[in-house]
């Protein structure tokens, strides 16, 4: 990639826009945690998350069994501290057994989500640990 073309994806953003079908997430889906999950040191998505289950039944997520069945999409949203819109936006599909993985970026809040450069092997890597809980950590903590 020349300098030019990470100057142009540095200002106007890079890669597709979020999916249609991941908009209204927030009132359509299960989030899994009660309270935002704070920041840890080395995390890759940096800020204040929430993480929600959309097609799948509610009494799965509340038993917290794995794995998730098959057209499940997982939406993580994470907002910088001190910064009130959602900078960035993971998702990941389940389709033919195994977990699609994408990750969409902007840097202002009148900014599109882009789908950024992180490869599946990277976000394969930090989910390793999770391996055991269908590759997802947050576990539902709701009512």
């Amino acid at each position: 990639m020349g300098a030019a073309t990470l100057v142009a994806c540095a200002v106007g953003g890079c890669g597709a826009t979020l999916p249609y079908d991941v908009e209204g997430y927030q009132t359509r889906c299960t989030r899994l945690n009660l309270e935002p999950i704070p920041p840890h040191q080395d995390d890759r998505h940096h800020g204040f998350k929430n993480v929600y289950a959309c097609h799948v039944d509610r009494e799965q997520l509340r038993a917290n069994r794995r794995p998730f069945p098959e057209g499940t999409l997982i939406v993580k949203e994470s907002r910088r501290p001190n910064e009130p819109f959602v900078w960035l936006i993971a998702l990941a599909r389940k389709h033919g057994g195994a977990w699609k993985w994408n990750e969409y970026t902007r840097n202002f809040s009148d900014d599109e989500l882009h789908e950024g450069f992180a490869s599946a092997e990277v976000c394969t890597g930090c989910h390793a640990d999770a391996r055991g809980d269908d590759w997802i950590f947050t576990r539902y903590q709701g009512p």
